[in-house]
């Protein structure tokens, strides 16, 4: 095992204090009620999410299965299923805060990912104000927020140009019900390829529309090892080439040569991948991560990292040092 601690990036929680909390008493049109199957949380617009089990609440599970995959401590992010629903600006925000504070607090001894409400100016104040809490060590974004804009939008900017200079890492995750749910044919494998296409196209949309240009110092993450953009960058360089994607001319020759100012986690589930990612935009940029405590996620992810052939040097860095630096808070 790894000398130093293992940080694993990308692990989800729903806050248990948040739950009592709204089965007492709502906030912002969320409430909460307890189930045989475990908790089901009430999302305004959208209905009641499906039951949350003890890995995703209880600190119990969570601290047998790290001594099991041989992690050591977990970037706290909270569940997307829960972090944002079509609500009005003023909703928006109380319940970005009301997540920020049950977030904090389940965050002893490690850190969490903050959430704000995506409406330009107000966003930005309100990821200075997140990032004032010392739990907090960066920001998690969906990627196609179910009210407002899209990250790629010019009103994001304001968001984009604090992150950037306060150098707050932003995880961009995809939502459960992305825009990819519409595609009939995908069956029941919206968490198999939904997730990642939803993923692939917000950031392809990101570096098309000119965000990297305008903000060069973004810390950007994305999470399962970047989608299918890291594998197909080159046939979107040929859709640049030939104007089917295409939304203005780019600060560098090709889309493909932004891959590098990304960190990717290692949630790609093979160590092969995680090699072909390390070659590709450089071993500093992959992090340890495992998408505990769902199924689908790496429940050994620790082992699909030494399995990579990467020499012991890179091991180190992906199941340590790159999330440390990335993540840790400045003095």
């Amino acid at each position: 095992m790894s000398r130093t601690e293992v940080l694993d990036t990308h692990a989800h929680i729903v806050p248990p204090a948040l739950l009592t909390a709204l089965e007492q008493a709502p906030v912002a049109g969320f409430s909460a009620r307890r189930t045989e199957a475990g908790w089901v949380v009430a999302v305004p617009g959208t209905g009641e999410t499906r039951p949350i089990g003890a890995r995703m609440t209880e600190p119990g599970p969570r601290a047998g299965w790290q001594q099991q995959a041989g992690v050591t401590r977990q970037i706290l992010s909270p569940w997307l299923d829960i972090q944002s629903a079509p609500l009005n600006p003023a909703r928006a925000r109380d319940w970005a805060r009301t997540v920020n504070d049950a977030m904090a607090e389940s965050a002893a001894g490690t850190v969490a990912l903050a959430s704000v409400a995506a409406e330009g100016d107000q966003a930005a104040e309100d990821l200075l104000e997140a990032w004032k809490r010392p739990e907090f060590a960066g920001l998690i974004l969906n990627t196609d927020p179910p009210a407002g804009p899209a990250p790629h939008e010019a009103s994001f900017d304001p968001l984009w140009t604090v992150a950037a200079a306060e150098g707050i890492p932003v995880v961009l995750h995809p939502p459960t019900c992305g825009p990819s749910g519409d595609l009939a044919s995908l069956g029941t494998m919206g968490n198999v390829h939904g997730r990642l296409i939803d993923n692939t196209v917000a950031v392809t949309k990101l570096i098309l529309a000119g965000v990297l240009d305008r903000h060069p110092d973004l810390r950007l993450v994305l999470v399962h090892g970047g989608g299918f953009l890291p594998y197909q960058a080159h046939r979107l360089d040929g859709g640049y080439r030939t104007k089917e994607a295409f939304a203005g001319e780019l600060g560098r020759e090709k889309p493909s040569a932004y891959l590098g100012d990304f960190h990717y986690d290692t949630v790609a589930l093979s160590g092969p991948s995680i090699a072909f990612l390390a070659g590709l935009v450089g071993v500093d940029k992959v992090l340890l991560g495992s998408d505990y405590p769902f199924a689908l996620g790496d429940p050994e992810p620790v082992r699909t990292v030494r399995e990579s052939g990467l020499d012991a040097a890179a091991v180190e860095a992906i199941l340590h040092t790159n999330a440390d630096s990335l993540f840790r808070r400045p003095a």
